[in-house]
């Protein structure tokens, strides 16, 4: 069936609207996850590092693996063993506590967020044994603006783990995270990955 002009028009702007929704709605679920990091204070900290050893970074962004992917079950608190039963492939909450260097870590895994005031964020349960937990996390890819992108794929993987990257989060009341920033250790001082890559593309001038 041949389309008229008008029909045609009609599907281009139903596609830009359902487009413009999407968009909308991605900008808005981020702004209140945002507010409700801040007023609840549920912005964490996890020590993270490249996740590839050969090709750590791709495109414009970083990609990340953390710490606390794999976390010891002897880290969980007693309560844990029993949500983890068949659970593996499944998400779950990780609760999470702050240490004293500033650093998040899972102290507890549990089926649903129970809203006890406690700061938990959604994972998927990749696998678990006696010994290990596996968890897998939304927000490994850390975007960056090209030029920076492109600075920060020649540094070998070592090199930039030895920054001590950080990536800080704010969390929602529902489990779910927006990326804060992204950290590193330059001579004792922790900046912004971006002001890193701005400071030695300006000492290359």
């Amino acid at each position: 069936m041949k389309l008229t002009d008008k029909t045609r028009l009609a599907l281009i702007a139903a596609a830009i609207a359902v487009q413009l929704a999407v968009a909308l709605s991605l900008l808005f679920y981020t702004t209140r996850v945002r507010s409700h990091a801040l007023k609840a204070g549920s912005i964490i900290s996890l020590a993270c590092k490249a996740y590839d050893p050969f090709s750590p970074f791709k495109g414009r962004y970083v990609r990340l693996t953390f710490e606390q992917s794999d976390i010891p079950s002897g880290q969980l608190d007693d309560e844990s063993k029993e949500h983890l039963a068949d659970s593996q492939g499944k998400k779950v909450c990780c609760r999470m506590q702050e240490g004293k260097d500033g650093i998040w870590t899972v102290t507890g895994i549990r089926r649903t967020n129970p809203k006890d005031g406690k700061v938990y964020i959604e994972a998927k349960n990749r696998w678990y044994s006696d010994t290990n937990v596996s968890m897998e996390y939304a927000f490994n890819e850390y975007y960056m603006q090209e030029n920076y992108a492109r600075l920060v794929d020649r540094i070998q993987w070592n090199d930039f783990n030895a920054l001590e990257p950080v990536l800080s989060l704010y969390v929602g009341k529902d489990g779910r995270c927006v990326q804060k920033d992204l950290t590193v250790l330059d001579a004792g001082e922790r900046i912004a990955i971006e002001e890193y890559c701005r400071r030695r593309l300006n000492n290359r001038e």
